[in-house]
């Protein structure tokens, strides 16, 4: 079997102050499109690879989900599937900072347990003064400043990521834009004909499962409601642009099921980015599918 190699993308909910968005979490499975000699190095071009976007989890207003809770139910996910990497939503307004700190804790709620973990963290140097014995540097931010992102997206200096969080959004849109016609992102059936069609296979799934995949649906739905900004000029239509010459973007609906899966690619690209090598994950840390 090809080896595989799981990634998260989270956008989770504004703070508790801001309770009228939904957020997400979203799992990729990266796999090599062809099949690799005993011995041979993974692949570092991501045209090598097939990124298969298998589980979406969304929480609503309704959950009234703490960053405590966001962080557990991270961690759940990481029992789940093995992360190799994790991205998350930094932008002002959001929650990200708060889950951010929550997952430092070495003491997680999950599944309505208090439990010991390895904690999942970000730079080793950013958090150095909370690193533990046991702990994993699998967490990115999406922002400037975070070394993984850096890695993928850096300004032209090479000193630092694109020097506007406009230019970062543009730089991630674009890439995600490019991955999909190159063919490395892959989406399951859309849920209703395939739940239609595959009614006596999909009995046996579960409430979760049959959920997953009425959100990935619900995801590869909303990325066409972001759209770049026009105005028309002279009776054309010209796209607007911000003061750094980044496009401008808006969202006509519900968008964070689609900027997790953007979250988990941007995940994917930060490993590849990497230059130390991933050992081949073992048979027993294979996670289930979400369809």
């Amino acid at each position: 079997m090809k080896p595989v190699f799981f990634f998260n993308g989270t956008d989770p909910a504004p703070s508790d102050q801001q309770r009228s968005d939904d957020g997400a979490a979203v799992v990729a499975a990266a796999t090599p499109r062809r099949d690799l000699a005993p011995g041979e190095p993974l692949p570092k071009s991501e045209l090598d690879w097939n990124l298969d976007f298998i589980y979406a989890r969304v929480f609503t207003a309704a959950h009234r989900m703490s960053a405590r809770q966001w962080s557990g139910f991270l961690y759940l996910l990481d029992e789940r599937f093995g992360f190799t990497q994790m991205c998350m939503d930094a932008g002002a307004g959001g929650g990200g900072i708060y889950v951010k700190r929550a997952m430092m804790e070495p003491t997680q709620l999950i599944a309505g347990v208090e439990r010991k973990v390895p904690v999942l963290l970000c730079d080793k140097t950013l958090d150095s003064q909370r690193q533990v014995a046991r702990g994993r540097f699998i967490l990115n931010m999406f922002k400037r400043g975070d070394p993984g992102i850096d890695s993928v997206w850096p300004d032209p200096t090479g000193s630092k990521s694109l020097s506007g969080d406009d230019l970062l959004k543009d730089a991630l849109l674009s890439s995600f834009r490019e991955a999909c016609h190159q063919g490395v992102l892959h989406w399951p059936p859309e849920a209703d004909d395939y739940l239609g069609a595959h009614r006596e296979d999909v009995q046996g799934w579960g409430t979760e499962r049959t959920w997953a995949l009425k959100n990935l649906s619900g995801g590869s739905k909303q990325l066409t409601n972001i759209v770049v900004e026009t105005v028309e000029k002279e009776g054309q239509m010209v796209q607007l642009f911000t003061s750094r010459g980044a496009r401008r973007f808006s969202t006509v609906g519900k968008d964070d099921i689609a900027y997790a899966m953007m979250y988990a690619y941007a995940a994917f690209r930060v490993w590849l980015q990497g230059e130390e090598e991933t050992p081949l994950p073992e048979e027993d840390q294979v996670g289930f599918c979400g369809s």
